[in-house]
C-alpha cells in the first residue's frame, strides 16, 4: 500500500482587522498571513477500507469531528474512491492558539490525497475544494506572505518576507475563536471607501511591510476582546514590550503571541526570559511540503 509524508507550517497574522459582517454571520476581515516553520507532520498510508486518524495529542478527537477525517471524507465522496486511509499526525502546532494548525492539516491532507490517488487537481482546484473545509484552508495550499480578505479565503499574493526570525510564545490560555469574535468589545472599522479594494489602513500596512517598518504593520483588532476575556494576556504583551521587544502581536484570535527579533541570539534570550512555552522560528514561503 502507498505511503506519503506531509509537513504543514503554522501561520501568524501580522495584521488583522475586522471590517464588517456577512449575512451568514461570518466576519469580513483584512489580514496579512505569514507562514512560519513550526510544523505538524502527517504520514498517510493506504489501508483496505475506512478512515483512521492517530495522533500524539490526547485532546484532539480522531473521529468525524477531526478536520483531517472530514477532509478525507469529502475527497472520498467527490472521487468515489473506496480505498481506506490511515493518518498519523505528529501535532506540534498548539491548538486553539491562532496559528491555523487545523487548517494546515486539512490543506496537507488535500495535497496528500491528490498525490496518492493521482487526482490531478491543480492549485486553483485545491483551493476551491479547500474553501468548503474552512476559511483559512485555501491559504495553506499556497502559504507564504499573502494579503487576505473576505472570510479569509480570498488571497492576494505579496512579495515573500524571507528569513525573518520570530519567537512564538504560547500562554497556556486557550481561547475560543467564536467567543472572541462574538464578544461585545469587538468593534468594526467604519467609514470604508467602497471604491477601494482595501481600506486605507490595510494599504498602508502592505506598503510598510515591504520596508519591514513593523511599527506600521503589526496590528490585531481581536486583541481587545481577547484581553477582556483573558486579562493576563495583556499583561504578557506589556511585559514583553518592557523588556525591549517592541514588535509583538497576537496571532489570530489568540492566544499565541509572535515577537519579531533581529537575530537568533536575541530570540534565544527572550525565550530564556519569558518562562512560557515558546518556539524560535523563521518565516517560510510555503504552507505545505510533500516529503
Amino acid at each position: 500500500m502507498a505511503k506519503l509524508k506531509i509537513v504543514n507550517n503554522a501561520k501568524i497574522n501580522l495584521y488583522l482587522d475586522v471590517i464588517g459582517k456577512f449575512p451568514d454571520g461570518y466576519h469580513k476581515i483584512e489580514s496579512i498571513f505569514q507562514t512560519v516553520n513550526l510544523t505538524d507532520t502527517l504520514i498517510f498510508k493506504e489501508i483496505p477500507k475506512g478512515i483512521q486518524v492517530i495522533t500524539n495529542n490526547p485532546f484532539l478527537p480522531t473521529d468525524e469531528r477531526n478536520i483531517i477525517y472530514k477532509t478525507i471524507e469529502m475527497v472520498k465522496k467527490r472521487t468515489n474512491i473506496k480505498t481506506g486511509i490511515q493518518v498519523q499526525l505528529q501535532k506540534n502546532i498548539p491548538i486553539c492558539a491562532g496559528l491555523g494548525g487545523g487548517s494546515g492539516n486539512s490543506a496537507g491532507t488535500l495535497s496528500a490525497l491528490n498525490s496518492l490517488w493521482n487526482l490531478g487537481w491543480d492549485e486553483l482546484q485545491l483551493r476551491n475544494i479547500a474553501e468548503r473545509l474552512g476559511s483559512d484552508v485555501p491559504y495553506f495550499v499556497t502559504g507564504g506572505t499573502q494579503a487576505v480578505t473576505g472570510k479569509g479565503e480570498i488571497l492576494h499574493p505579496l512579495p515573500n518576507i524571507n528569513d525573518q526570525w520570530l519567537v512564538l510564545i504560547h500562554p497556556d490560555i486557550p481561547l475560543s475563536t467564536a467567543k472572541v469574535y462574538q464578544h461585545p468589545a469587538l468593534s468594526f472599522r467604519t467609514h470604508l471607501d467602497k471604491n477601494k479594494k482595501f481600506t486605507l489602513p490595510f494599504i498602508k500596512a502592505i506598503v510598510k511591510l515591504q520596508k519591514r517598518e513593523w511599527e506600521h504593520v503589526i496590528y490585531n483588532r481581536l486583541e481587545v476582546p481577547a484581553f477582556k476575556i483573558a486579562p493576563q494576556l495583556e499583561c504578557i504583551k506589556t511585559k514583553i514590550k518592557k523588556w525591549g521587544y517592541p514588535y509583538v502581536g497576537m496571532s489570530g484570535s489568540g492566544s499565541t503571541f509572535f515577537v519579531l527579533v533581529e537575530s537568533k541570539e536575541q530570540g534565544e534570550k527572550l525565550i530564556e526570559k519569558v518562562k512560557l512555552r515558546a518556539n524560535l522560528v523563521k518565516t517560510e514561503p510555503f504552507g505545505i511540503k510533500i516529503n
